[in-house]
């Protein structure tokens, strides 16, 4: 069996340099490590040209095309049998390889395995640990997955540094631009339904809290504004679906309810139309559907509608 390590940069001259060289000094060898740039403005391509001798460089000089877009790139120039990507700010501890080698030699037929992660902030210090990494080698089938992956965790099982997935996978399963800013989740949600999935339950990765991020960048308006729409796409992608267990459905509509009553909200206190009618429209759709809406948004928009918009919006300064 074969391993690419594909790390997808865009402008991170910051950590990128951190990211190679964990994929580097792994004690099973990568059989190749890919660097596919979106266009960056910064030296993160004169930094990764450090490394030439023994990582790929591709340009996009089209981009930039977006992170998703990014991984999708990335992921195309991989040419062994299971990739990982390994974002430009993350890290991967030297073993993640020989971990996951040694699961696929127990679970030959499985082609979708992750590694827990820690939480470190920009200088490297750790900010949370996961606490159920156990050391075992675990098999879920795919709803067993979602599950996991939604309830063990803060918030999750594991984050996308230290995921590996056979390529086969990705003929039929890809990351998605119209997922949003939650496209890893959606991809992970999705993968069990073509194999099962095996936890090697030790952290094996870190993934890096900063204020350059895609999430870190955004203010808490623009990112609920991106999670009210991300998460009713959820809703409307597993609406009648049965491969989605009846509480696994319910955490979709929950956090699409409250982004969207969020949004909404903001919309009528910053008298930003245009967020405010996106959040109705939202919140119509999920109560058309009988998704249960919150007593307390329904009190909401009740009074909005008795005061009216600009006296709402005068008692919420």
């Amino acid at each position: 069996m074969t391993f690419s390590i594909v790390i997808p940069t865009y402008n991170g001259a910051d950590f990128v340099e951190q990211a190679l060289l964990s994929a580097l000094a792994q004690t099973r060898s990568a059989d190749e490590i890919i660097v596919s740039d979106d266009n960056s403005t910064d030296n993160t391509v004169a930094i990764c040209q450090r490394y030439a001798e023994h990582i790929k460089i591709y340009q996009n000089p089209q981009g930039p095309s977006g992170f998703v877009n990014g991984w999708n790139h990335a992921i195309a120039k991989a040419t062994s049998d299971y990739i990982s990507i390994l974002h430009q700010d993350d890290l991967l501890a030297p073993t993640f390889l020989e971990e996951i080698e040694k699961a696929l030699t127990i679970y030959p037929n499985v082609k979708h395995l992750f590694a827990p992660c820690n939480y470190i902030d920009g200088n490297g210090e750790s900010l949370q640990e996961p606490e159920y990494c156990t050391g075992e080698i675990k098999k879920y089938t795919g709803q067993e997955y979602v599950r996991a992956y939604q309830t063990v965790g803060h918030p999750h099982i594991h984050r996308c540094p230290g995921v590996v997935t056979h390529r086969d996978i990705f003929k039929v399963c890809q990351y998605r631009e119209e997922a949003g800013h939650i496209a890893d989740d959606d991809f992970f949600y999705r993968v069990g339904q073509y194999t099962d999935v095996v936890g090697v339950l030790k952290p094996l990765a870190s993934y890096r809290l900063h204020g350059k991020s895609e999430t870190g960048h955004l203010k808490n308006s623009q990112l609920v504004r991106r999670l009210a729409h991300d998460y009713n796409y959820q809703v409307k992608q597993w609406l009648g679906n049965c491969y989605m267990g009846e509480k696994e459905f319910e955490y979709f509509c929950s956090y699409a309810a409250h982004f969207a009553f969020e949004e909404y909200y903001y919309g009528i206190k910053y008298k930003k139309m245009d967020w405010e009618a996106e959040g109705k429209s939202y919140l119509i759709f999920l109560k058309s559907n009988n998704i249960n809406i919150f007593i307390k948004y329904k009190i909401f928009l009740f009074l909005v509608s008795v005061l009216g918009n600009r006296f709402t919006s005068k008692l919420l300064k």
